[in-house]
């Protein structure tokens, strides 16, 4: 399938969240199998590298492998930064099921994983949001946040201006909502209910001081880099993470995990166990909590399956014959 078949196909947003949702709460009662996501470096020699996540998903009865390079200079040729491809399987024969473009998959499952986590941990009046960085999956971000919290203002930075402000006056055409962009990271983060940190940083960097953030917010972070004041984590009353054993291979908080200053026993809960209802959620309103979503093939698998499962139905796709008859 290619790119625009497949978003064609996108589920709207209530049901994108409800599928998402559904991959996490497998994850949090152990109905998967997900071994770590492994990284093809080439930073080096063209600034860019592959992720390799592979996953199996019981209740959606799929495995599956997602590959995406990612390439923070591909705005410079007219290209996402981000460009994926997802291959699903049956669990049951390992014969493959499905090759679809997942670039504008990876976005929104990505939006769907932030706004989960706001509707568990985010303040249910929560209504001004900083968003950093304006890449392929701030959209997604915003989309979910707003289809989930009554929000009148977004504050948008990133590193390039023109950037952030055609992102501004992307949200405000397609959400309606009151969107600006901003010079500084700390004019978007001070007062903000919802801060979203998706940058591209190149090198560590704090574009989010402990300062910054009001008592009662939710601080979502995800970028490669380490974007957060390294305090952060010990200071917020809770922190949430996706996995924590993909944590434990890279991200945004990983130089805290390799010197040994973060473990185990300072992370609240995996956002799954939330969903799963086997760990407590926000318990108060003045409750700073940081939510660190790496990213797993969890995620793409259940939103790939219900795509697959659309395409079947409408008969959207190439089949391919890949041979002609059984092997004996």
């Amino acid at each position: 399938m290619n790119r625009g078949e497949v978003q064609a196909l996108l589920p709207p947003t209530p049901t994108l969240l409800d599928v998402v949702e559904a991959g996490l709460k497998a994850h949090g009662a152990g109905e998967v199998v997900l071994p770590p996501k492994s990284h093809i470096h080439l930073d080096d020699r063209f600034n860019g590298h592959f992720n390799v996540l592979p996953g199996f998903v019981a209740p959606v009865g799929a495995a599956g492998v997602k590959v995406v390079g990612d390439y923070v200079d591909n705005y410079r040729v007219g290209l996402p930064s981000e460009v994926a491809m997802l291959t699903l399987y049956d669990p049951a024969t390992g014969v493959p099921r499905c090759l679809m473009d997942a670039t504008v998959l990876t976005w929104l499952r990505t939006g769907a994983v932030t706004g989960i986590g706001a509707k568990y941990l985010a303040r249910p009046d929560s209504s001004v949001v900083a968003h950093l960085g304006a890449r392929g999956s701030a959209m997604g971000n915003l989309t979910a946040l707003a289809s989930l919290f009554p929000l009148r203002e977004v504050r948008i930075t990133s590193k390039r201006r023109e950037s952030r402000e055609r992102f501004a006056a992307e949200v405000r055409q397609s959400l309606g909502l009151e969107a600006r962009a901003v010079g500084s990271a700390e004019e978007a983060v001070r007062g903000a209910d919802i801060v979203v940190e998706a940058t591209r940083l190149e090198r560590p960097e704090v574009l989010v001081h402990d300062a910054w953030l009001a008592p009662g917010a939710l601080l979502v972070t995800y970028g490669w880099v380490m974007a957060v004041d390294p305090a952060l984590p010990f200071r917020a009353d809770k922190l949430v993470v996706d996995d924590w054993a993909q944590c434990q291979l890279g991200g945004q908080l990983y130089p805290l995990i390799a010197s040994g200053a973060l473990r185990r026993e300072h992370v609240h809960a995996e956002i799954g166990e939330i969903v799963h209802s086997a760990r407590t959620a926000r318990t108060s309103a003045n409750e700073r909590i940081i939510f660190w979503h790496r990213g797993f093939a969890i995620s793409d698998i259940v939103l790939g399956a219900w795509i697959h499962a659309q395409a079947e139905a409408k008969g959207v796709g190439t089949m391919l014959t890949l041979w002609d008859g059984p092997d004996e």
